[in-house]
């Protein structure tokens, strides 16, 4: 029997890299992450090299703007000017001083130690197809404006649709600024789709209606309310979460309940496919069955939308088609095991009416680069303004875009461009090894942490790339699970809260200690929560975490932050 993924981080042969796997890894990385200007010409501009040359120096943020040609004085004409040039500057062919220290100093994401959150270096190929769409400057709110880059996102949506099993025929999809208007989209579909007379009036003269999310979700998910003008104390439900942080379902169905048995609305159910912090999955199918079966029960006409916040998690979507009996690329067992178990509910996407999708993220694009894709095309139409506001629009060509129904009078396509080339050029192989390579290192990594003894993994279940964790002084703590769970209890207990304290303020100091070597980790306010108590009420608990995203880190990094933890501990 297959071992399980718990037990498979405490054994080093099951996470080691095949001499197989390191040879794919190492051709992918030269061809798409390499900045080679023989791969990809437009590296050996003089700008680019540059700025390309200084960064690979891999320097800590407080040596970069001394090691800088004239750097000090660079960034004190940046403090103190503030006139624009009142002549013209001749192009010279040279790269441009400002605009070059500027960029080598901007966060150096290609730093193979650059892991503190869901952000990383950009592939190649999307850079050269983000740099296309700049050049070309479609707007994809009108096809007019737009011409051929229309087709080419409607057919980046239809990959996508493809992978995660929608019909191809009835799903569609549109690129928007960032995750948090995707989901901003999300809430507004059910909104107009459940309560259409908000459209006219607000949110304020309408039926009785309620939001569900979850507490774990992602800050966006309730500053979004805000921006549609919800009353966030008043009309927001937020679902309890698991131990391993995803929606509570059972609270979730008495929530609901609650609300449909007194005829309260239910617009919109925001889930999570790969929460921040600790890559927490909801389960959408469970949730699809639930509302179906309440909507069926209560006799609702109008279903709550489903919207899933797949920011983080929906790359895992290039596993769907992998053969893990096979097991081709030769994935260590200890991630074959935890991308398997994550697949089994990344599959589950196909059920949430729309969902958000970041090539920003995981998908290797620059900023910005964010697909909102919609199961059913006809929810389009819930969107849809008074056509008399479009009047200088030409009619009949206002359809063939989604003009009418978009946030945005601007669309750029810079981040469509991007995405295209990344899928194109990377293709489903490309990804699954970069992607396993990313997790062959948090796993590696959950692996070195438990040897040193003093560590407690978050969600170590959650096979993803973002790895929580939490120190424990070896002087006062001996059994690391005996005492987070006593931590668990603070909202009962004074006693375990006044552990809680101590044993936060003693994880804060180490990592301070520690400062940024090998691993530029970050500190989190919620890396775990208490357990609730009677109220429904909980308290957050900090700890340290690392996301690994960052195709150029590797182990030679994770052993360096490992030493170093354990030159300042004395373990």
């Amino acid at each position: 029997m297959r071992k399980t993924y718990l037990s498979l981080l405490n054994e080093d042969v099951v996470n080691q890299v095949s001499p197989h796997f390191q040879q794919l890894y190492q051709e992918v990385f030269a061809d798409y992450f390499s900045r080679d200007p023989a791969r990809w010409p437009v590296f050996a501009e003089p700008g680019f090299a540059s700025m390309i040359e200084f960064r690979t120096l891999q320097l800590s943020q407080d040596q970069r703007l001394s090691a800088y040609p004239n750097g000090p004085e660079l960034q004190q004409e940046l403090l103190e000017n503030s006139t624009m040039p009142t002549g013209r500057k001749k192009p010279n062919g040279k790269s441009d001083d400002m605009l070059a220290f500027a960029a080598a100093l901007s966060k150096n994401w290609e730093n193979p130690s650059s892991v503190e959150n869901v952000v990383t270096m950009p592939c190649d190929p999307a850079i050269y197809g983000s740099m296309m769409g700049t050049l070309a400057n479609p707007n994809l709110v009108y096809s007019e404006y737009s011409g051929m880059a229309d087709q080419l996102e409607k057919n980046v949506v239809r990959q996508i649709a493809s992978l995660v099993d929608y019909d191809v025929t009835q799903a569609t999809g549109l690129f928007t600024q960032g995750g948090t208007f995707c989901n901003l989209y999300g809430y507004l579909l059910g909104l107009r789709k459940s309560l259409p007379n908000a459209k006219f009036t607000g949110m304020g003269m309408i039926e009785d209606y309620r939001i569900l999310n979850s507490q774990g979700g992602h800050y966006s998910n309730m500053t979004n309310l805000s921006l549609l003008g919800v009353d966030i104390r008043n009309k927001t439900l937020r679902i309890k979460v698991t131990d391993s942080h995803d929606i509570d379902l059972d609270d979730m169905e008495q929530q609901l309940r609650a609300c449909f048995t007194v005829n309260c609305r239910v617009p919109t159910i925001m889930l999570t496919m790969g929460t921040t912090d600790t890559f927490a999955v909801d389960q959408v199918k469970l949730v699809y069955d639930l509302r179906n079966r309440l909507c069926e029960e209560y006799e609702l006409s109008v279903k709550p939308h489903i919207h899933v916040d797949a920011a983080v998690g929906w790359s895992m979507i290039f596993f769907n088609s992998y053969d893990f009996a096979n097991n081709p690329l030769e994935i260590n067992q200890a991630t074959l095991v935890g991308i398997e178990r994550t697949m089994e509910r990344v599959k589950e996407l196909k059920y949430a009416d729309s969902f958000t999708v970041d090539f920003q993220k995981w998908g290797y694009v620059p900023y910005t680069s964010s697909l909102i894709m919609i199961k059913n095309k006809d929810d389009m139409k819930a969107l849809e303004n008074d056509p008399e506001n479009f009047s200088y629009f030409e009619h009949d060509l206002q359809g063939q875009t989604h003009l009418q129904s978009t946030i945005e009078c601007s669309r750029g396509a810079a981040g469509l461009f991007g995405a295209y080339s990344a899928l194109k050029y990377m293709g489903l192989e490309g990804y699954q090894i970069i992607l396993s390579h990313c997790l062959q290192n948090a796993n590696y990594f959950r692996s070195e942490l438990l040897k040193l003894g003093c560590v407690r993994l978050i969600t170590p279940e959650n096979q993803g790339p973002s790895v929580g964790f939490r120190l424990y002084n070896p002087a006062l703590v001996t059994d690391v699970d005996a005492e987070f769970e006593m931590e668990q209890q603070c909202m009962t207990n004074p006693d375990y809260a006044e552990r809680l304290l101590r044993n936060n303020t003693w994880h804060r100091e180490i990592f301070n200690q520690c400062g940024k070597v090998g691993l530029y980790t970050n500190w989190v306010e919620f890396i775990s929560r208490s357990a609730y108590n009677k109220y429904g009420k909980y308290s957050y608990i900090p700890g340290e975490k690392a996301v690994f995203m960052n195709p150029a880190t590797g182990r030679k990094q994770i052993d360096a932050f490992i030493a170093n933890i354990r030159r300042v501990i004395g373990c």
